[in-house]
């Protein structure tokens, strides 16, 4: 794509940078630490402190411009629903453009469960339901779930989803208790003045239907109306500890990189996002050629048992088997969403002008069909898509349209909700993140009891909140910003 459009544009340079995983939110933040970011492009999901705290463009004002390379308004080259994800439904902006479409789910290897007698598998199982078909693969000799257990996997990978996923069966009633009420700074006229709770409608919360007042949810905290340490999220964690840890590789919580047991067929289950359609093969194909985990300039990693014999088998996917309960209020929903993440460091005019103009070639079909043809490239064996783009006039080819058109949608919760906020730590400050990722595998470990869990991550967040809601949110009134709930909290400059 960079060679494409230094073809359109001879007299600019497009220098592409990758950087790996590890640590790149920290990279980021240095990036600003030492000045305005040379770099044009960045993934920003990880940096909310720098986006609350205005370090990223706006792309709302381009929207209605024309894009050079269709001739039609930027909007108009985006899905209309995935665009309207983007956006702030309260002041209209956006910093972060999504590209592709994703779900979370979960991938068997049907020769294992034919094997141990597993061939009915619904759609969405029961939580139980998955724990005894766990139970059947660890009887049958295999490790059920392979999965990580390192810091990384807690706060933005697997372990992490998980949290975000199943908290939000816990917490959609609390959405009458923090949504805007009127009069409220955030409240819209039309929208929630009709809204009415319905937690059988996955789409109930989404925020075209509903908005959510933040200043009411650190209220609801700072009062004990939402909390940690509660029944409800004693039986969440009940219920986790039944899969990780029982069902999962010995010494998963220091494991780095699980994806080798599932494709040496050493475990018979594997959380991923719906791009796992679209790589299996090839990841396959480099455990085969030793090529696997390989990046250049980096130590050489373990080679993985078996790879030498690793061979491509059939998957299927189920959706999040939904816990159950009096303290549960709704089937599980999953991550469903726009993904990519992509913003671009404010800087001067110009230049922003000219980094936007790049983003509405990649976003055309000539550019995300160069895009497509090269991660979709079977020979490319670092390539594979998230999802479907939500770029209009491209497709997919086959037989990736197929994969992902069998896959049922069951809600998204990678969202503004009434709750799950706390999750993991509040609102992703890092330093209340690390206390929670310290508890939960002590907890998983069986350090502590559910109940000893629940009082100290509460304790734990009760310190640092009032550093969160000066630090991360920015609030200048600080804790005074929760007296009145109904006013728009001015932010430290």
């Amino acid at each position: 794509m960079a060679l494409a459009y230094e073809a359109l544009h001879p007299g600019v340079n497009v220098r592409v940078e990758l950087k790996p995983g590890d640590g790149y939110a920290e990279w980021v933040a240095a990036q600003f630490a030492a000045g305005t970011p040379e770099t044009s492009l960045l993934t920003i999901n990880q940096n909310a402190q720098l986006i609350n705290a205005g370090k990223f463009l706006d792309f709302a004002p381009y929207m209605d411009k024309t894009s050079p390379y269709t001739g039609k308004p930027w909007r108009e080259d985006f899905d209309a629903g995935a665009l309207a994800n983007m956006i702030d439904p309260i002041d209209g902006k956006f910093y972060s453009m999504n590209l592709e479409t994703v779900q979370v789910l979960w991938f068997y290897n049907q020769r294992i469960f034919e094997e141990v007698g597993i061939t009915n598998v619904p759609t969405q199982p029961t939580w139980n339901q998955f724990i005894e078909w766990c139970q059947e693969i660890k009887d049958a000799g295999y490790i059920p779930l392979g999965i990580e257990g390192n810091a990384t996997s807690f706060w933005s990978m697997r372990v992490g989803w998980l949290m975000r996923m199943y908290a939000d069966q816990y917490t959609r009633h609390e959405a009458e208790l923090v949504r805007a009420k009127p009069g409220d700074w955030c409240f819209r006229e039309g929208i929630d003045d009709k809204w009415v709770y319905d937690p059988t409608d996955p789409y109930n919360d989404d925020n075209t239907k509903i908005t959510f007042n933040a200043v009411r949810k650190m209220k609801a905290f700072h009062e004990g109306e939402q909390s940690l340490d509660n029944a409800a999220w004693q039986d969440m964690y009940t219920n986790f500890a039944e899969l990780l840890g029982p069902m999962t590789q010995d010494g998963w919580i220091g494991t780095t990189d699980a994806a080798p047991l599932f494709l040496t067929q050493q475990a018979a289950i594997w959380l991923d996002g719906a791009w796992f359609f679209t790589t299996f093969e090839k990841q396959i194909k480099q455990l085969a050629e030793g090529s696997y985990g390989v990046t250049e300039g980096e130590p050489t990693p373990t080679p993985v048992p078996g790879a030498d014999r690793a061979e491509v088998f059939d998957i299927a996917s189920f959706n999040n088997p939904s816990m159950e309960g009096d303290m549960v209020d709704s089937p599980a929903r999953t991550i469903e969403v726009n993904i990519g993440f992509w913003g671009i460091p404010r800087k001067d005019q110009a230049q922003n002008d000219l980094e936007v103009d790049f983003l509405q070639f990649i976003t055309s079909p000539q550019g995300y069909g160069i895009y497509l043809t090269n991660k979709l490239d079977p020979n490319n064996l670092q390539g594979g898509i998230n999802g479907p783009p939500v770029i209009q006039n491209v497709s997919l080819p086959e037989p990736y349209a197929s994969r992902f058109a069998n896959v049922s949608l069951i809600g998204n919760t990678e969202k503004d909700t009434a709750g799950t906020y706390r999750a993991r730590g509040l609102n992703d400050y890092q330093p209340m993140v690390r206390e929670w990722v310290d508890l939960a595998q002590q907890y998983f470990d069986n350090q502590i009891l559910v109940t000893e869990f629940t009082a100290a991550y509460q304790a734990a967040m009760d310190n640092l909140f009032e550093e969160m809601i000066t630090e991360h949110l920015r609030w200048k009134d600080g804790l005074d910003a929760l007296n009145s709930p109904e006013k728009e909290p001015e932010e430290i400059e």
